[in-house]
């Protein structure tokens, strides 16, 4: 005999997605605080600049997606 698939209530389909959209939210708002955190290191380092030129110099090597997009 086959067992019947035990299928989920409105209830708790609402109550897991409820749960998921806070997680979703959490880690939202802990990558906005990192984003800060670091964005307010490199302001007290008074080192913009040179972070900047550092990351432009590390990344335009990879930069092959803006060329495409700009050549579209």
């Amino acid at each position: 005999m086959k067992k019947a698939k035990n299928k989920l209530t409105y209830k708790q389909m609402l109550s897991i997605l409820t749960g998921m959209d806070k997680q979703i939210q959490d880690q939202q708002m802990l990558v906005f605080n990192i984003d800060k955190l670091l964005q307010e290191y490199i302001d007290f380092k008074e080192e913009t600049e040179p972070f900047k030129k550092f990351l432009e110099k590390k990344y335009k090597t990879n930069d092959n997606n803006k060329k495409e997009t700009e050549e579209e």
